[in-house]
């Protein structure tokens, strides 16, 4: 039976898998299209597309991977095999991810990047999907899933900030003038770390016994027929791929920005680690507002904070590292909340569709969210690569001044368009404050009233 009300230690045992999987995605987030650009020489749009392909790819096996786990019984339960078996190659393939074969150029050198990146995408969905799917067997309450998520984003601050700050002293110190090997020498260290995490996860987190009749019953069609009347969880993914295809440009830009347009390269890494850094102090900050106000109210704040900061950015001349530093900050103290808000939405869907179908589908829910989000970063990775080669991007060579135009113009306009289109999209989010907890009292009701199986 899922249980109520988790421990601070439970919850912190739980959520230390996020420090794991975050040393790989803010690698790959924050460093990957750079190394592809900037260390290995391939061109922005090819790099792009790159990443463009493997994450559609990824995406596509997220909901296969979701309702394989729903389906999987063993004596370590649900998830957590696939956890502790699948932290080894995950590992490793991290570590192929950075590692440029010096025998292959050219296209063969494209179509080994698109491999190896497709590899990890694979190694990652294995072990990821049934720890996120965790969240929901874990607590049916939607303030101790608010609270969840809230150290789950602090963990993934703290894996973001130990990338951001290790990452290129690990470069320098490694690869000396080879920053390739510098790259791959990094993510051996990163993946022993993570690699590490992971079976701490499992020895901590307990999954709650299976209920009697909480057999797997559902085909995939069927998964896909119980899904289809999930209202909550369709607005959440319009919202959330609205926000996120279009931001994703942000983010990746900030490397670019600081090396190109600000001419100060290192101040980037400071710049970051504050992006991370804010985290400890937003985060906190958001599941108090979360908790008072609710989710569907918090996120419609901080998509209004976005766009009031994208605005200045706009009409202001940031010609300064400090000055842009210090708006960089307060984007991320304002737009954490999206990423926080998002995945304490996304368990009480479960319950919703529960709610409307009487079938329980968490694993593929979290399956194909993840194959939406995927999707959505993948398809920014791929526009921004490609609206960097639009406005003549060329690597470690000094810029023109209409592609220092062009950069900030794609900082500020695709995030901002994603922001009005999820904001939109909220709107018709049906779980309002309060709705989630009748939704469990009435399932639990249901519950204690239906008929023993086989009567």
């Amino acid at each position: 039976m899922t249980q109520h009300r988790l421990s601070t230690a439970k919850k912190i045992g739980f959520t230390l898998g996020d420090y794991a999987s975050n040393i790989y995605w803010q690698s790959v987030s924050i460093f990957l299209l750079f190394f592809y650009t900037d260390a290995v020489g391939i061109p922005a749009a090819t790099a792009g597309l790159i990443y463009m392909i493997a994450s559609i790819v990824d995406a596509l096996q997220d909901p296969i991977m979701g309702s394989i786990a729903d389906r999987t019984r063993s004596r370590w339960g649900r998830y957590r095999p696939y956890i502790l078996f699948g932290c080894v190659p995950l590992g490793l393939s991290f570590v192929l991810l950075y590692w440029r074969p010096p025998f292959f150029e050219g296209t063969a050198l494209v179509l080994w990047m698109l491999f190896t990146h497709i590899v990890f995408r694979t190694a990652y969905t294995v072990v990821t999907i049934p720890y996120t799917s965790l969240n929901a067997r874990l607590t049916d309450n939607s303030d101790e899933r608010s609270t969840i998520a809230g150290w789950r984003m602090i963990f993934g601050v703290l894996a973001a900030m130990t990338i951001i700050y290790l990452t290129f002293p690990l470069v320098t110190r490694f690869g000396g003038s080879s920053a390739t090997t510098g790259f791959t020498w990094a993510a051996a260290v990163f993946a022993i770390v993570a690699t590490a995490i992971y079976p701490l996860v499992v020895r901590i987190t307990r999954e709650p016994p299976e209920a009697v009749g909480d057999e797997p019953r559902l085909s995939l069609a069927g998964y896909w027929r119980a899904l289809a009347p999930n209202r909550a969880f369709w607005v959440l993914i319009a919202a959330t791929v609205a926000a996120f295809v279009c931001s994703v440009a942000l983010g990746k830009s900030v490397l670019y920005y600081f090396k190109y347009v600000l001419n100060d390269e290192p101040a980037s890494r400071t710049a970051l680690v504050g992006m991370s850094a804010i985290g400890l102090v937003s985060i906190p900050m958001w599941v108090w507002i979360t908790k008072y106000i609710g989710k569907r109210n918090a996120w419609f704040a901080g998509t209004a904070i976005g766009i009031v900061l994208l605005t200045v950015f706009a009409v202001s001349d940031f010609g300064t590292p400090l000055v842009m530093t210090v708006w960089l900050l307060l984007w991320s103290l304002g737009t954490l909340g999206l990423s926080m808000t998002f995945w304490s939405m996304l368990p009480d869907t479960v319950e919703y569709g529960e709610w409307k179908t009487g079938e329980r589908t968490e694993s593929f829910i979290f399956g194909l969210f993840q194959f939406f989000l995927k999707v959505a970063l993948g398809v920014g990775a791929g526009l921004f690569g490609w609206l960097l080669e639009r406005v003549g991007y060329v690597a470690n060579a000094q810029q023109s001044a209409e592609t220092i135009a062009g950069i900030k113009d794609i900082m500020i306009w695709l995030p901002g368009a994603g922001f009005i289109v999820a904001g939109i999209a909220m709107i018709f989010y049906p779980i309002r404050k309060g709705t989630h907890e009748a939704i469990v009292e009435e399932l639990a009701a249901r519950r204690a009233s239906a008929p023993p199986p086989g009567v």
